[in-house]
Formats: C-alpha cells, sequence, structure tokens
C-alpha cells in the first residue's frame, strides 16, 4: 500500500514539473529579457547576451554584419557594420568598418565610420576615421585623417570675440 501511495504521488510531481519544464522551452511571442532580480533590462528587445566573437585562431573571407555586439580576436578580411565592436589586441580588419561605438586594440587596415572610436595604446590604424568622438591613446598608430562628423561648430562673426579688435577688417558706418 505504500509503494502504491508514493508512486502515484511521485507521477503526479512528475505531471506538474514536466509541465513547467515544457511552458519554459516554448517560444514567447514578446521576448523580455530579465535580470537575476526578475527586473527587464534595459536595451533592445531579444538582443541581450555575449557579443558574437572572432577567435584568435578563425579567419574569415567576406563582409560582417550583426545587431549586436561584435568582438574580433582572429581576422577579418572584409567590411564589418555593427552597432559595438572591439578589434583585440591581436586581431586584424582589412576592410571597413561601420558602428555606434568602436574600440580597436589591433590592427585595421580601412576606412572608420563611427559615434564614438577608442583607439587604445597598442592600436594600429591605417585609413581614415570619421567619427563624432575619438578617444587615443598614447602609443596608438594612426596613418590617415581623422573627421568629426556631425553638427557643424558655427563660425564666430566677426568682431564677436573681442569688439574693439577689428580683426584687420573695417566696416561701413552708417
Amino acid at each position: 500500500m505504500f509503494i502504491s501511495r508514493s508512486s502515484s504521488m511521485a507521477r503526479k510531481w512528475i505531471r506538474k514539473s514536466s509541465s513547467k519544464q515544457a511552458g519554459m522551452f516554448t517560444k514567447s511571442k514578446s521576448p523580455v529579457s530579465t535580470s537575476s532580480g526578475g527586473a527587464p533590462i534595459a536595451g533592445k528587445p531579444g538582443r541581450s547576451g555575449p557579443p558574437s566573437i572572432i577567435a584568435s585562431d578563425m579567419r574569415v573571407l567576406g563582409d560582417l554584419e550583426s545587431e549586436g555586439d561584435v568582438q574580433i580576436d582572429g581576422r577579418v578580411d572584409g567590411d564589418l557594420r555593427t552597432r559595438t565592436v572591439t578589434i583585440g589586441q591581436g586581431a586584424t580588419v582589412n576592410g571597413a568598418i561601420y558602428g555606434e561605438t568602436i574600440r580597436i586594440a589591433g590592427t585595421v587596415n580601412g576606412e572608420i565610420r563611427g559615434g564614438s572610436v577608442i583607439l587604445a595604446d597598442t592600436a594600429r590604424v591605417i585609413g581614415d576615421i570619421h567619427h563624432k568622438t575619438l578617444s587615443i591613446e598614447a602609443g596608438a598608430f594612426l596613418q590617415g585623417l581623422c573627421k568629426r562628423d556631425g553638427e557643424e561648430v558655427p563660425a564666430i562673426p566677426d568682431n564677436a570675440a573681442n569688439p574693439k579688435a577689428g580683426n584687420g577688417r573695417t566696416k561701413p558706418v552708417a
């Protein structure tokens, strides 16, 4: 009697547990990422987690595109378009890089276009950089032009900085 009772209780427990597990592996219509406390994580829905990584022993021939974060530790021969990219110290990219945030500690041979571009002291860049903000650590190598994109700085009108100085220009008196 005791055996049958415990086996029937075990079956009820298994059914309850398996139904909970089945719900765990089904796709939700609205994916929401949560932190360990259960609160939603801010950011793009459906894109939380670790970055996509090109390992140091990997070589990619062709262009790469990602909506998330990418870390390059190997070699990429092609253009790279992503939100955030980190080029590791031993990495090489032969192609253009486009992204919101670009951190470079390795070698890049090509144009860079980003909102925020950071060159570490071990960076080696041969190519032009178009940026909104640029940070270059001492020791970084850069061969190319740097151009700030974004809003133009308004020109200072004549005599606005120092009304007593004529800047060498004369204005007609009315």
